[in-house]
Formats: structure tokens, C-alpha cells, sequence
């Protein structure tokens, strides 16, 4: 009896061992609670191999950095951490488009560019198929609107970032 090697989530079929790689948009205000209100609107079974965290560089300095680093260690204390240049995603086409968002950072979404820089960046082909094939979250809005969410999702192209953290 041959094993199924994919699972099918939002009518997309995805390798058993996929790294989710989940793209944060934030603002300096974003609470733990911020971040909770996005997760509990996935609603999907966790990732076979681990999850990837994209954050813009320039959010490092603010408090929301602190408070997503502890709600994220509360819930999967192993997380790998991507720090992104804002002119990494600038020119990325998102699903989702804020005018706000497109003439500050040149995309429709960080959220949904930072999950899908992440996913092509990082991951590898599975089985013949393309390295990342889109999002299969497209960015969901918390609760108080001071965090987003994307996914996408990927065979990881190498073992987890050493330091926790790559840019």
C-alpha cells in the first residue's frame, strides 16, 4: 500500500513534509493577543516539518517584535526566524492589495509578500513541482487590525537556520 505523499488544503495539494513559512505583518502596537486573534483563523493541522517566521527588518525596533517572539516561543518554541529587507518584497504581487500598504512598500501585502519571498527563498522542489505554489493562507487580519498573516508553504531547501535567524 503506497503512503499518500501530499494533503489537501484550500483545494491545493501539499507535500506530507512541508515547513510552513508564515509571513507577519505588524504594526508597533500588535500585542500577543494581535497575533493569537490571526493564528485562531487558520483553523488547518500544523506543518509535518516546522514553520519559518518572516518579519521586515525595519520591525525589529519595535515592541510588537518582542511580544510576536514570545507568543510565537509560547506556542513552537523550535521556529526558525527570516529577517527581510522591505526592498526584498517591494514589486511582489499579492492576492491581497491595500493602497496604503502598495505605496509604502511597493506590494498589495507584507503579509502575503513576506510568506511567499520565504517560501521561494527557501524552499525546493517537491516530487517535479515548483518550489513554493502560492499561499495557502492569504493574509488574515487580527481581530484589533494591528497584525496580519499569510502562509505558504514549501520543502525546506536546507537544515534550520543555525542562529534562529537569517537575513
Amino acid at each position: 500500500m503506497e503512503l499518500p505523499v501530499t494533503h489537501a488544503i484550500h483545494g491545493a495539494h501539499v507535500p506530507l513534509a512541508t515547513h510552513w513559512f508564515l509571513g507577519w505583518g505588524f504594526m508597533s502596537e500588535a500585542q500577543p493577543q494581535s497575533f493569537a486573534s490571526c493564528w485562531e483563523q487558520v483553523a488547518l493541522p500544523l506543518p509535518a516539518q516546522g514553520i519559518c517566521c518572516a518579519v521586515l527588518k525595519t520591525r525589529l525596533a519595535t515592541p510588537a517584535w518582542q511580544a510576536l517572539q514570545r507568543w510565537m516561543a509560547g506556542c513552537w518554541p523550535q521556529v526558525q526566524w527570516l529577517v527581510v529587507d522591505a526592498a526584498e518584497i517591494a514589486h511582489i504581487t499579492t492576492p491581497s492589495v491595500s493602497q496604503r500598504v502598495a505605496q509604502r512598500f511597493g506590494t498589495g501585502s507584507v503579509s502575503e509578500a513576506l510568506a511567499l519571498h520565504a517560501a521561494q527563498t527557501h524552499a525546493v522542489p517537491a516530487r517535479g513541482k515548483a518550489a513554493a505554489g502560492g499561499l495557502l493562507v492569504p493574509r488574515l487580519v487580527s481581530e484589533d487590525r494591528c497584525a496580519t498573516l499569510a502562509i505558504a508553504a514549501g520543502c525546506l531547501s536546507s537544515p534550520p537556520f543555525p542562529t534562529g535567524v537569517h537575513s
